[in-house]
C-alpha cells in the first residue's frame, strides 16, 4: 500500500483515491510520481510532513522528513530523522 494515512487538520484520510486527489490539488505531484510504500504524511501550511514509510525513488522537492527510509533525491527541505541513503542536493540535516 502506498499511503497508510494523510492527516490534514483534524482529519485522518486512509482512502488511497482521496489522498491522491488531495495531493494533486495541492501541487504535490512530485510525491504522487515517486515510488513510495507504507507512508504516513501530514499537510500543514502547504508543506508535506513525512511521519513514516519508505521513499524508494523520486525527487523530494520540499517538506519535512521526520522518520522512515529515504533512498531518492533530496532537493530541499528538512531531514529530521530516519535512514538517509539517498542523494542530497540541498536541505537541512542531510548527511550525504
Amino acid at each position: 500500500m502506498r499511503f497508510k494515512e494523510l492527516i490534514i487538520g483534524d482529519k485522518r484520510i486512509t482512502d488511497q483515491k482521496r489522498i491522491l486527489e488531495i495531493l494533486d490539488k495541492g501541487g504535490f505531484n512530485w510525491l504522487i510520481d515517486s515510488e513510495i510504500e507504507d507512508v504516513q504524511i501530514e499537510i500543514k501550511k502547504e508543506t508535506i510532513i513525512w511521519h513514516s514509510g519508505n521513499f524508494y525513488s523520486g525527487t523530494w522537492q520540499y517538506g519535512i522528513f521526520k522518520s522512515g527510509n529515504f533512498y531518492g533525491k533530496f532537493e530541499n527541505g528538512i531531514f529530521e530523522g530516519g535512514n538517509f541513503e539517498g542523494i542530497g542536493v540541498s536541505g537541512i540535516g542531510i548527511t550525504k
